[in-house]
């Protein structure tokens, strides 16, 4: 669709979109000047032209940020990292290259990622080489240079060149946990378990009173499948005071792989307690339920999840096979007729299973 053609005011989505975007858009679509405008106001119209793909119109909005906001350093970086979160390579290489020689270490970092997640990868080397030499005095950018050039050669899979970049940084620096954490992810998907074992016990040593870093351990740990050590992680995370939704329900489904159903299940329900319309959580708490044959407790939470979607055919599958291990037939096929009155049955399950116990329990 050309950027052109296409008027957000037109758009059903209008009310989700703030009034001064709407303005813009409405004075870029007739062809005037937009008038004036908060930096603040000009990243959020950016963003929301990447997001929507209308990126002729995302660029017209970037040009005139920066030409208007030429000293606001914080803009520029705003608008680095936006493109860069969003995966507009091209776009970030065009400014990092227009703004390549300010003393700018974030320009450089984000100059460097853009030149590899662009297959540009002797071009990022050499520029690598020469920003060694730009920031060589200063401690805290040359930092920032490793770290960036690190994480993009991780992200565009080049672990090994990842690892020998970051091993260079912490041989040659002062130590820095950030270091250990972009080694991380390159050993997790090399799938050497015995090294991220190494670097999680460098980084607790590093930090071990800090909830975040026992959570992003838990995380780790469960990328390479070791559920025991993850569990270890995320309970001690919560012992620091994170009680946070996120990681509940890691341990949640922790446990669940564990097959410690009852602790899941406890977990599940702490989480209920302070996000009681947590459709995820309540079916994790049916099935769990179900799994230690708990059929009176699964059913109510089928029917917590029926209220909040009572379209879901499968919903009512499970509230009659639950039922039925209950030997309530007459409730069974009664979750069925229900079903059928508030679904489409879309795939006919619901009334081949009513037509089955028909046949099989005809006295109920």
């Amino acid at each position: 669709m050309n950027d052109y053609l296409y008027n957000f005011s037109d758009s059903e989505a209008d009310d989700s979109y703030p009034n001064f975007f709407l303005e813009w858009d409405n004075a870029v679509s007739a062809g005037k000047k937009p008038g004036f405008y908060e930096p603040e106001e000009l990243t959020e119209i950016i963003e929301i032209y990447i997001i929507n793909n209308q990126i002729k119109r995302a660029n017209h909005a970037i040009n005139y940020a920066l030409r208007i906001y030429s000293d606001d350093d914080e803009l520029l970086y705003e608008i680095l990292l936006l493109l860069n979160d969003y995966e507009r390579w091209n776009e970030l290489l065009t400014i990092c290259k227009d703004h390549k020689n300010e003393y700018d270490v974030w320009v450089d970092g984000h100059f460097l990622a853009a030149l590899l997640h662009l297959g540009m990868e002797d071009e990022a080397f050499l520029l690598f080489k020469r920003l060694k030499q730009k920031y060589s005095k200063n401690k805290e950018d040359i930092s920032v240079i490793y770290q960036a050039m690190g994480e993009a050669l991780c992200e565009v899979d080049l672990f090994d060149s990842s690892i020998g970049v970051i091993q260079e940084a912490i041989n040659t620096l002062e130590l820095d946990i950030n270091f250990y954490w972009l080694l991380l992810p390159c050993y997790i998907y090399l799938d050497n378990k015995k090294k991220v074992l190494e670097l999680a016990e460098a980084i607790q040593k590093l930090d071990p009173l800090n909830s975040t870093t026992w959570f992003r351990l838990g995380i780790s740990f469960q990328e390479i499948g070791d559920n025991e050590k993850a569990i270890e992680a995320f309970e001690y995370a919560q012992s620091l005071g994170d009680e946070s939704e996120e990681i509940l329900t890691n341990m949640v489904f922790t446990y669940d792989k564990n097959k410690n159903f009852n602790k899941a299940l406890e977990k599940a329900k702490e989480i209920l307690i302070l996000h009681p319309e947590s459709y995820v959580i309540i079916m994790m708490a049916a099935k769990l339920n179900s799994m230690m044959e708990n059929w009176g407790e699964a059913i109510k939470y089928v029917e917590d999840a029926l209220k909040i979607t009572p379209q879901v055919e499968s919903l009512y599958l499970y509230k009659s096979n639950f039922l039925l291990h209950l030997e309530e037939y007459t409730k069974a096929k009664s979750a069925l007729k229900e079903g059928l009155k508030n679904t489409k049955d879309s795939g006919g399950h619901l009334c081949n299973k009513l037509s089955k116990l028909n046949k099989l329990y005809p006295d109920f």
